[in-house]
């Protein structure tokens, strides 16, 4: 499978797109408090801050580095506890001390109990048993380190091709390797990763299995199509006409499939053609070594003419994939002339190529009829083989259905695991790979609560306000909060937080929200007041305003309002309507202008609504079997060129255990972006798309709410 460049936004405070109107990009600033391992944030760059919460979940002041605490009443003679390794060459009190703060064993005072070594590996200098006195009692415990398993590299991709055995041994040294995270052992010795292959020597086009290994031992193997092209023997080929002979030709040879382009047909009997390597999709194939196309030239093939009287227009169908148009497949045929090559006809032709008909095309021969096309798809059903890997071992299955070129995502990863490459959440399906290895990982289970303490502080004054906020959570959840009593938040990135570390204190900034506003409702054909709506609030903040009953907004900008310290009263203009609910729009982003019809669907040429803007409807109605939206007197949008959305002004904290997806405004997966799991967004529009409920959060990027928890 061929994955596009993939992209995983991850940040650790609210998350916004500077594309949204009115969007805070302000990013949340976190520190260590390890006195060795100072984290300095440069805030104007989001992958330091990337690199702040990698650091901090991997220092020593966060609770995954260490086991729970286990009391020495309930620790089990000759129990096996399992640790993080130790790296890096150490005497063996350094190792040990290190130890006995990993295990973590201690006495009903909480107090670590005394720990010596009893066995240690010499190889690695790592201890490998343990034993622990208190009061009189000794107990051992094994240890059992969490090493990495090393893993395969391929920078070519997992399907390799070579136009011969000797080019694909001599190349597989350096397209595949082994790589690592394990460290140096306690004696010092140096670890590196290396790689060996089953078969070790490839003579045909067959499936190699690679084992990866380091100096702690073998890793998670991974398989790989290593495929030999030579020089195919081109089929006859019997046409009606010599016009047809002109007509390229795909054959299979050795089960490989190649394309067939006459270059030279003065003599029928050794026809030259250029021949090509493809894949299923009509794609060419490339050499892995020199990135050229398999392809040889000169190559010769007899060609028999024999004339058809009854049938006189010999034609070749020709077969273009729907998603890339290059050709698959080909049938050389007779007809008459006005005869109907369709549906029926092409179908027929299709038979056990494993090719199936995407449109309805017809076409009805002519005398000079030499080709007729068609669009076809091939099923691309994918088996993903998840390995845990921790332990190399299968962690379980999934199958994705869908056509050859088209995207999916990952519906089934399973439980209590995360992806170890998130870019594999989305997935390209390829016929000609029906098997693919993905890798997980156990999820990090918290040993315990972290807790934390939040308190407000007034951006003005900086005096701290309100009540603090003292709870706990679990590492990596993200703290939405509360204003206190008559006070809002100074920025978007004030309404939470990520939960890092044991013992958090964070500050969050607020502002007085004491600015009254008194909006007045006035029916615009009237001219009469028809509601009022006040309130206090923080100057330069935004709120959602609700018409008064049987009322519509004559402006859909009206609907979001902005408190203002020097206009404390403001008029808004309304109209009797009695579409009051679900009735805003929006043409879609990149689209163009949004086109304007009159009550009998005619299109006014001489206006148009702009892109993306939006607008109030106080009718639908169906006009020759279309729906339309009245946006003004006798001025109309088609259903099909706008969506309908209510604007909200809220954050949005994305949900599960790997990534997010992102669609946009038309239910489109965009297939290189995804969010991260459990981080905040800012959210101004809610909508249903495609049936399901979504919040926009940028221009034209939307999220699943059932991926997402609004605050």
């Amino acid at each position: 499978m061929f994955m596009k460049k993939f992209k995983m936004m991850a940040l650790t405070g609210i998350l916004l797109s500077s594309t949204i109107l009115g969007a805070n990009t302000s990013v949340v600033k976190a520190a260590s408090t390890s006195d060795t391992n100072p984290i300095k944030v440069d805030t104007s760059s989001i992958q330091n801050v990337i690199q702040v919460i990698n650091d901090l979940l991997g220092s020593s002041s966060t609770a995954n580095k260490v086991n729970a605490q286990t009391t020495f009443s309930n620790l089990e003679d000759g129990s096996t506890q399992s640790v993080t390794p130790i790296f890096g060459k150490k005497t063996a009190s350094d190792f040990t001390t290190t130890l006995q703060s990993e295990l973590n064993v201690v006495d009903d005072s909480g107090q670590l109990v005394p720990m010596k070594a009893v066995d240690t590996d010499s190889k690695t200098g790592f201890v490998t048993k343990v034993s622990y006195t208190l009061d009189g009692t000794t107990k051992t415990v094994n240890v059992n380190y969490n090493m990495a398993q090393p893993t395969v590299s391929f920078s070519k991709g997992q399907v390799m091709n070579f136009t011969s055995s000797t080019e694909a041994n001599t190349a597989l040294g350096s397209l595949v390797s082994a790589k690592t995270t394990n460290g140096d052992d306690a004696n010092g010795n140096k670890n590196s990763a290396t790689v060996s292959a089953n078969p070790s020597s490839v003579t045909s086009s067959t499936l190699v299995t690679f084992t990866p290994s380091d100096i702690y031992g073998s890793g998670i193997q991974a398989k790989a199509q290593v495929n030999i092209y030579s020089k195919p023997t081109v089929p006859s080929r019997t046409v009606s006409s010599e016009a047809t002979a002109k007509n390229p030709m795909i054959f299979t040879a050795n089960n490989q499939r190649f394309l067939a382009t006459p270059t030279d047909t003065s003599d029928l009997a050794n026809v030259k053609y250029d021949v090509t390597a493809i894949d299923s999709a009509g794609n060419t194939i490339t050499d892995s070594t020199t990135g050229s196309a398999i392809t040889y030239k000169g190559l010769t093939g007899s060609v028999t003419n024999t004339a058809n009287a009854e049938n006189p227009v010999n034609y070749t169908m020709v077969f273009k994939d729907a998603k890339t148009g290059n050709v698959v497949y080909t049938s050389d045929q007779n007809g008459k002339v006005g005869d109907t090559v369709d549906k029926t006809a092409a179908t027929t032709a299709l038979a056990n190529s494993g090719y199936t008909l995407t449109g309805s095309e017809s076409h009805t021969l002519a005398a000079d009829t030499t080709e007729t096309d068609f669009t076809v798809t091939q099923a691309a059903d994918t088996t993903i083989n998840y390995i845990d890997n921790t332990t190399g071992k299968s962690a379980g299955t999934e199958t994705l259905s869908g056509n050859n070129g088209s995207t999916t995502i990952l519906k089934s990863i399973p439980s209590g695991y995360q992806l170890v490459d998130l870019s594999d959440f989305m997935q390209t399906l390829n016929a000609d790979q029906t098997s693919k290895d993905v890798y997980v990982k156990p999820q990090k289970s918290v040993v315990k609560n972290l807790s934390y303490t939040v308190t407000f502080r007034d951006k003005s004054t900086g005096k701290v306000v309100g009540s603090k906020v003292q709870s706990e959570g679990a590492l990596g959840d993200y703290v939405g909060l509360a204003a206190p009593d008559g006070y809002a938040f100074a920025t978007i990135a004030d309404n939470g937080f990520l939960l890092l570390k044991d013992n958090q204190n964070v500050t969050k900034y607020v502002v007085a929200a004491d600015t009254p506003y008194n909006i007045s409702y006035v029916d615009q054909d009237s001219g009469k007041e028809v509601g009022t709506e006040t309130g206090k609030g923080a100057d330069g903040s935004k709120i959602t305003l609700k018409a008064p009953d049987g009322y519509a907004f004559v402006s859909a900008d009206d609907v979001t309002y902005k408190i203002d310290k020097d206009t404390s009263k403001s008029t808004i203009y309304v109209q009797k309507s009695n579409q009051t609910v679900d009735n805003i729009v929006s043409g879609y982003p990149k689209n163009g202008y949004i086109k304007i019809y009159n009550n009998k669907g005619k299109l006014n040429k001489d206006v148009v609504l702009s892109e993306g803007s939006s607008w109030i409807i106080d009718k639908t109605v169906t006009i020759d079997g279309s729906e339309y939206y009245r946006v003004a007197t006798d001025e109309y949008v088609k259903a099909s060129d706008v969506y309908k959305y209510t604007p909200q002004q809220t954050v949005a904290t994305t949900n599960g255990k790997n990534v997010t997806p992102v669609y946009n405004s038309k239910g489109q997966l965009i297939i290189d972006q995804a969010l991260d799991t459990n981080t905040p967004w800012y959210t101004d529009r809610i909508a249903t798309i495609k049936g399901d409920k979504m919040y926009r959060v940028a221009t034209d990027e939307w999220i699943k709410a059932s991926d997402s928890t609004l605050k």
